[in-house]
């Protein structure tokens, strides 16, 4: 092997070493579309660009909508499968935001599904978590979150299974969305760390009574929400909604804050949905809901004159309840993080009126 071959070889084993291996990219724009991209447009309007930014110089992606009301979903033709194969648990993203912002992550854990919630500020709350107060200040930024310990940092004995969605709300411009495996070393670091804290109980406390409390907390306390009212409930277009209310209580008997979250329009029929979320003490949380109709459904009785004309009237009164059916197995069906979106609407509009309270009252630990 001659002195250039030499030199071949190791420039390129020193660029594959350099570069992340073990990292999937899932937008930078560079290919001039947004077909990776999903409005959610039963929230709201808006729209996705793909532009060459000159400050940053490099194309990417534009948000435009009614603020945090649009919720844009990023959606990989083959979703986020290469990222939970490879054990990719790393994200780091780029973004230039002026005004607020929310960004979901739904996660499968070994618990079940997790949402965790990333906003400016500096103030953290179960599994939500603050980017810092100048996040929104205009201008770009790289963020880069360990999905697996921010979910630890709220259960700590959870895990991640697989990375399911990637939701963003409000306007603003982002790039550089990637997911990437945890560096060795760390790891080696964390295990040595996780064994001198799990030593020290074995050593200082005596197991036989803390153990079994923990297990029959993780198991049996879950809160349950209680509502108060109808369910549906029937308002006449124009007729001013009041929320009847909802308690809930832990197995225990303590009673449990409940975060109410609901946009109903009075003036235009159609059926809408109020959530419902408790959280207890150790982070359980529990979803409830209500259907409320506004417009009443006008059943018109089938005429006696003659038998024909009675079955004629049957299938418009069927269409109408498939439709009915229909519009309640919607409800049913929506999704969690379409649920966390509506809870964290809400939780903004309390925002904007007092601006002194928490951005998510009921989940604090």
């Amino acid at each position: 092997m001659n002195f250039f071959t030499k030199i071949f070889f190791t420039s390129l084993l020193l660029l594959l070493f350099s570069t992340p291996l073990f990292s999937t990219v899932y937008e930078n724009a560079e290919n001039k579309k947004t077909d990776k991209w999903y409005l959610l447009k039963d929230f709201s309007t808006g729209s996705v660009k793909n532009i060459y930014d000159k400050k940053k110089k490099s194309r990417v992606i534009k948000f435009e909508g009614e603020s945090t009301r649009t919720a844009y979903r990023l959606k990989p033709k083959k979703g986020f499968d290469k990222s939970n194969k490879r054990g990719e648990k790393l994200l780091s993203w780029e973004m230039n935001y002026s005004e607020d912002f929310v960004i979901i992550i739904e996660v499968k854990t070994k618990k079940g599904k997790r949402y965790l919630i990333y906003t400016p500020g500096d103030n953290n709350f179960y599994l939500e978590y603050g980017l810092g107060r100048d996040a929104s200040s205009g201008g770009w930024k790289k963020y880069s979150r360990n999905l697996e310990k921010d979910l630890q940092e709220s259960e700590f004995e959870n895990k991640i299974v697989s990375i399911e969605n990637f939701v963003i709300r409000g306007s603003g411009r982002i790039d550089n969305i990637r997911l990437k495996k945890e560096k060795q070393k760390d790891k080696k670091k964390e295990t040595k760390k996780e064994s001198v804290q799990n030593l020290v109980p074995k050593t200082k406390i005596s197991n036989k009574k803390y153990t079994p409390k923990l297990k029959k907390v993780e198991k049996n306390s879950m809160p349950t929400i209680f509502l108060n009212g109808k369910n549906p409930m029937v308002l006449k277009k124009g007729e001013p909604y009041i929320e009847p209310g909802a308690m809930a209580q832990d197995k225990d008997g303590s009673e449990v804050m409940v975060t109410i979250s609901e946009d109903i329009d009075i003036f235009k029929e159609g059926e809408y949905t109020v959530i419902y979320m408790a959280t207890n003490s150790i982070g359980n949380s529990v979803i409830n809901q209500r259907r409320v109709r506004v417009g009443e459904v006008i059943e018109e009785e089938p005429s006696s004159s003659s038998v024909k004309s009675s079955e004629r009237e049957e299938a418009p009164e069927e269409e109408s309840e498939q439709e009915i059916l229909d519009l309640e197995n919607r409800a049913l069906e929506m999704s969690e993080w379409e649920k966390e979106l509506a809870l964290r609407e809400k939780a903004l509009a309390q925002k904007e009126q007092h601006s002194e309270l928490p951005l998510r009252p009921g989940l604090e630990l």
